[in-house]
């Protein structure tokens, strides 16, 4: 039930926000690169209308079983408000696959460095999962991703200090599902630590941590992962772990940036606590590296501890190649698990502030508990992208 009034006070607030916008045309509307802005006459009130589209297309071998498949990834409205010089509003409205809600949430800033927030968003637990989905440096996130919690409701709180962030709160299940991730992961703390030991425009290092501990009380748990392509088939599962009590993820991550290259790692490993039967244990892992060729540099974020992709100079916009080596080890499930193990390369056109087309090539090799199951899988794939 309280999901249910989530989704109609959320959607309720977006549609009298939206309407607010398009009504205001009057000096303080405006179209911008981020989308439609409007700012009221005293400077109160500030709201902006933004998006993102991800088209995808891409050909799969998949054991000698070829497929060609073609879909829109994303396809987001996103409003943001802010009142005042303190309170912060984010809504984003997912229309693929039927819709889902993303960002649902309020944020109040105490100070300049310390706010409290609630509602619906990224639990704040690894780099790669904090990072939005229109500056990744791949198409999809890692195999290790399929340990990472991703959203959640709840409230927490967050502050940044010279060269360090602090990140934390207490989560249930998010609104809705979101790509192979099951809607019930139970109830738990989730903290995430960052640490920037130096930070030059020519040069960046970056350390994280990240702990998180779910209360399941008997339900099940599924861990599930595509090649890195949304268009994939799942090649490693966990099937339904029963009567699970807990859960404890751990994540350790490390980045360094130098002129145009940025290095980046995680590791991610979960402890699931059954009521009957043994813990198991899972992990994950990727290394990963970038060169923007055109000679720009990678942005970092001191309050999430992230990095982003260049801003375009030339004319021509942005080049950058990318490589990736993850894996994800379930084995320990027994016969449903396997381990996977991907390298991805990546070419990335920066064509402008807001559009970005992106080629991965994908190769995935699959160890099964039973050997006859094992598997290789080859993606080739493309996305033209859309932000505003």
């Amino acid at each position: 039930m309280g999901n249910k009034l989530f989704n109609v006070a959320s959607a309720a607030a977006m549609l009298w926000a939206g309407s607010a916008l398009a009504a205001q045309a009057e000096p303080g509307f405006d179209f911008t690169a981020s989308g439609i802005e409007y700012e009221s006459a005293g400077g109160n009130v500030e709201a902006t209308l933004g998006g993102r589209l991800h088209l995808d297309a891409g050909s799969i071998d998949d054991g000698g079983v070829d497929i060609e498949d073609e879909e829109v990834r994303r396809a987001r409205l996103e409003l943001s408000i802010r009142l005042f010089d303190d309170w912060r509003l984010r809504i984003d409205r997912e229309f693929t696959d039927g819709g889902a809600w993303r960002n649902v949430w309020l944020r109040y800033d105490i100070t300049d460095d310390l706010s409290v927030q609630a509602g619906n968003y990224i639990v704040p637990f690894s780099m790669e999962d904090v990072g939005s989905s229109n500056s990744t440096m791949f198409m999809e996130r890692s195999l290790a991703q399929a340990l990472a919690p991703g959203f959640g409701v709840g409230a927490g709180g967050s502050y940044e200090g010279r060269r360090f962030s602090l990140a934390g709160g207490y989560f249930g299940d998010a609104l809705d599902a979101e790509d192979d991730s099951q809607v019930e992961k139970g109830d738990g703390f989730a903290l995430r630590g960052t640490w920037s030991p130096f930070e030059r425009r020519t040069n960046t290092l970056h350390f994280g941590a990240g702990y998180e501990r779910r209360e399941l009380d008997g339900a099940d748990r599924r861990i599930s992962s595509r090649a890195e392509s949304a268009l994939s088939p799942t090649i490693v599962s966990t099937g339904a772990i029963a009567d699970v009590d807990t859960t404890t993820s751990l994540n350790l991550e490390a980045a360094y940036s130098f002129g145009p290259v940025l290095i980046q790692a995680q590791h991610i490993s979960t402890d699931i606590e059954r009521n009957v039967g043994g813990s198991i244990d899972v992990d994950g892992y990727y290394v990963q590296a970038g060169w923007i060729l055109t000679g720009e540099r990678y942005r970092y974020g001191d309050a999430s501890g992230v990095f982003r992709g260049p801003e375009p100079r030339g004319r021509w916009g942005a080049v950058e190649l990318a490589a990736r080596m993850s894996a994800l080890d379930l084995t320990e499930v027994g016969a449903l698990g396997g381990e996977a193990k991907n390298t991805t390369i990546g070419l990335n056109w920066y064509v402008g502030q807001n559009v970005r087309f992106l080629i991965n090539y994908v190769h995935s090799e699959v160890d099964a508990v039973n050997p006859l199951d094992d598997r290789d899988v080859e993606v080739m794939q493309a996305r033209l992208q859309f932000d505003f």
